[in-house]
């Protein structure tokens, strides 16, 4: 790929997310992927953990197509690679629950690697 330069599809790393959801409702809480810079394709996609599980759901991550939503950008509406993270509530569960989702990604074709982390609210009503 010679010298690529990437970007880590991750804005919020190293931060905490808040989403709501009803009751027995699964939500998507992250779409994680990296693109080449001006050339709006996919590259190897993260590999994600959970590194602090609910209390009251579970969190599961499948690698799919999402498309990038950032308004002005000029991938915006391109359908990259991404590893998709969905939050479940257990069954009856409402309230609040946390967790934390690690992400570990190449940041050049020499090799490079990085890690970071992303904390994650869901109020479930």
């Amino acid at each position: 790929m010679g010298s690529a330069a990437l970007a880590l599809l991750a804005a919020g790393c190293n931060s905490t997310t808040t989403f709501t959801t009803k009751t027995n409702t699964p939500v998507i809480v992250a779409a994680q992927g990296i693109y080449v810079v001006g050339a709006c394709t996919s590259w190897e996609p993260p590999e994600t953990s959970v590194s602090a599980q609910p209390a009251n759901g579970r969190v599961t991550t499948v690698l799919g197509k999402f498309p990038m939503k950032v308004k002005g950008h000029p991938c915006d509406g391109a359908v990259l690679d991404r590893m998709i993270s969905t939050y479940t509530p257990r069954q009856g569960f409402r309230g609040q629950d946390r967790f934390t989702i690690k992400y570990d990604y190449i940041t050049d074709d020499g090799g490079g690697r990085a890690t970071t982390s992303r904390d994650f609210i869901v109020d479930v009503k």
